[in-house]
């Protein structure tokens, strides 16, 4: 079969990897293709390299745009060019997530005629938070085939929404393959990664929390991303090695909201612009005692290498790692609240370490091959075909 593997964020190209492997492994073609949405070198193609995946075989060019409705348009008409070629057409194209990427890939496979098996389907928070990913996935899944549910709470988000329960495939999440093999790769005394956080002045001596603030209804709103910003910082004030990974969002955020001259102000307060891979990260975050995030796919990572997880958001899209006891939720209506919740993760921490992880045992990839391949042939959905029944 020719399969299609769209990524166009980090977080995508890390969870797709082991799709790719895995897809290689049993013969079938897979076809890279990156819309561009991550565009900068340690955004994207750093880490296609890192992940042992060649480059694309296509690289489309988003770049930057002025608003997520200008990233749509521009990659849903490249993307439709690539799939009305009739010749070498896809089999499938598997999205992932809740990006614009995953939202402009599927619309324009479906309006191909091209069959869509979203990855991480069914995330919901029946809100308009986060955003604009609430958006992007809903879309995904009106516009899929077949639909790879993480967990029993995604799964029955989509039955009740009245997809197709025969198309439904319950899978695990693939962060959980892609986690556990980046962990093994960076775990031994003296590696770079031990190296690269070293050079950084972080010291794993101390209790040392992973901070990662970029989503945009945090960095969109004053209050929201200064009490998550002097949160960190009196963090590190009280005894931490806070290590605040800076995605570009955050760093216009930092300026934006008048406090990037703030955080050299905390000796244990590290900000790192670039951090060089995926295993580093993964390195990282072993090491860590807590994890302080608003990021969707570091709440499934904390519970699948048992790290404790604080999100700083209202709500989540992974409210089965909460109801697991793997994290807790802090809104971000004050630094001293975050703190709070902080404490209360430090004195459970034994009992959230040693929650179970409800996104699956490292096999997704497996299943998600499986699904597609017994419904090869016949993918795309028209309900009164005989042998294609919904």
């Amino acid at each position: 079969m020719r399969i299609g593997i769209l990524t166009g964020t980090r977080p995508d190209i890390i969870k797709m990897a082991p799709l790719y492997w895995e897809a290689a492994a049993r013969g079938h073609e897979a076809v890279l293709i990156h819309t561009g949405q991550h565009y900068s070198d340690h955004l994207f193609a750093g880490v296609y390299e890192s992940m042992d995946l060649p480059k694309p075989a296509h690289l489309l060019e988003t770049g930057a745009c002025a608003s997520p409705a200008m990233s749509v348009g521009k990659m849903m008409l490249q993307l439709d060019e690539l799939l009305r070629t009739k010749e070498k057409k896809l089999d499938i194209l598997l999205t992932h997530g809740d990006t614009l990427t995953s939202m402009a890939g599927s619309l324009a496979a479906y309006l191909n005629t091209v069959a869509v098996g979203h990855v991480e389907a069914g995330l919901r928070t029946f809100s308009r938070e986060p955003f604009p990913e609430q958006l992007d996935t809903r879309c995904s899944d009106a516009a899929s085939d077949l639909y790879f549910a993480a967990t029993e709470t995604n799964r029955k988000n989509l039955l009740s929404e009245g997809f197709a329960r025969g198309r439904i495939y319950m899978v695990g999440n693939t962060v959980v393959d892609a986690a556990r093999w980046a962990a093994k790769k960076e775990n031994r005394k003296g590696s770079p990664a031990e190296s690269f956080f070293k050079e950084h002045g972080v010291d794993f001596s101390k209790p040392t929390i992973y901070y990662s603030i970029h989503r945009r209804e945090t960095t969109m709103s004053r209050e929201r991303f200064s009490a998550a910003a002097r949160a960190a910082m009196k963090l590190a004030e009280s005894g931490y090695s806070v290590v605040w990974s800076i995605r570009p969002g955050t760093k216009a955020a930092l300026k934006a909201h008048g406090l990037d001259g703030e955080l050299a102000k905390h000796p244990n307060l590290h900000p790192i612009e670039e951090i060089p891979s995926y295993p580093f990260i993964m390195f990282l975050m072993s090491k860590c005692r807590l994890v302080c995030t608003d990021s969707g796919s570091m709440q499934e990572e904390a519970a699948a290498l048992h790290v404790p997880c604080v999100t700083v958001r209202y709500v989540t899209d992974r409210p089965e790692s909460v109801e697991a006891g793997a994290n807790v939720l802090a809104p971000p209506k004050s630094a001293d609240e975050i703190v709070q919740v902080v404490a209360q993760a430090e004195k459970n921490h034994a009992k959230m370490a040693k929650a179970p992880n409800p996104y699956g045992d490292g096999n997704s990839s497996k299943l998600i091959l499986d699904a597609i391949e017994k419904w090869e042939g016949k993918l795309v959905a028209w309900e009164h075909e005989k042998g294609n029944k919904l």
